[in-house]
């Protein structure tokens, strides 16, 4: 399909300003969910992002795929265009504010707003957010690029841990050869050679790495990682019944409020200490908590 690339001389319902370029092109049928999962990954994110700002700013305009993507005003175009035609009733410009607007019974076609953490980042003089001024947990680039190399090629790495068991830090070799997230902070799973066992590691105490090796340490004998376990996570029986099904709500709870989760025996840890009891009387400072644990054969 070729396009005509014009130049408008007034403000139009594909423009943003007078004297920008136009797309017109014949307008398509709209697109089915199969047809909108199959489009290129790039031209399907700019679709997204134009429904994320509709929601979440209740407008878009050029500016904001061509400064996220680094994309064209023309391409920016062909994108509003692509959308207005594949998803219609979803959008409509508003000439007064030069934008498009959500229309009043939008709805998105392409993503899930069921969390706030896809839409935080997005500036929105409407919607003001708050974050919680924490440091953030990090490794340096050298040791991610160090560690990943170690787990992708299965070779040993000697690095420089801060445990929090030690005064100072200590050089020891790893055998890593996976990663996991307690979604607070990640962990490398490796067999350390100092202790002789298959362990932990968090990225962000490893200060330093130097020598790599090769390895004879085979990750199928990791047996905590490699098996798998089922826990019940369920809200505190001791809430009342209307706080026992808030929680169920928030945390999306079946019906009979119990939710399993399968994980790796070695995240066991992490899960327990989440919802494990705290040192209190008080039921609402403990909504959820393990009820019931199984190991998968």
């Amino acid at each position: 399909m070729y396009l005509n690339l014009t130049v408008c001389d007034s403000i139009c319902q594909h423009c943003t300003k007078s004297q920008d370029i136009c797309v017109t092109e014949p307008r398509i049928a709209p697109l089915s969910p199969p047809e909108a999962a199959q489009l290129p990954t790039s031209v399907r994110q700019r679709l997204m992002h134009i429904e994320r700002c509709l929601f979440w700013k209740g407008e878009v305009q050029r500016a904001d795929l061509v400064d996220t993507f680094e994309v064209t005003t023309v391409q920016a175009a062909k994108d509003f265009r692509l959308y207005m035609d594949s998803f219609p009733g979803k959008m409509v410009y508003n000439k007064s504010r030069r934008r498009y607007v959500p229309e009043p019974a939008f709805s998105p076609a392409l993503i899930r707003p069921d969390t706030l953490d896809e839409f935080a980042a997005i500036p929105s003089a409407k919607v003001p957010v708050a974050h919680w001024p924490l440091p953030l947990r990090r490794a340096s680039p050298e040791v991610l690029l160090s560690v990943v190399e170690a787990v992708r090629e299965r070779r040993k790495i000697e690095v420089q841990y801060q445990s929090m068991t030690g005064q100072a830090p200590e050089w020891r070799w790893l055998s890593p050869h996976a990663f996991a997230s307690d979604a607070e902070r990640w962990h490398v799973r490796a067999f350390c050679h100092t202790r002789r066992e298959f362990r932990d590691f968090v990225l962000g105490r490893i200060l330093a790495t130097r020598a790599v090796a090769a390895t004879n340490i085979d990750p199928v004998a990791d047996t905590e990682w490699n098996t798998f376990v089922e826990v019940l996570v369920t809200p505190n029986p001791r809430l009342e019944t209307e706080q026992r099904q808030a929680i169920g709500a928030e945390y999306q709870l079946p019906d009979d409020l119990e939710l399993t989760l399968k994980l790796r025996e070695s995240m066991l840890f992490y899960v327990k200490a989440k919802f494990e009891s705290p040192k209190t009387d008080d039921p609402a400072a403990h909504q959820l908590f393990v009820a019931e644990l199984k190991q998968l054969k």
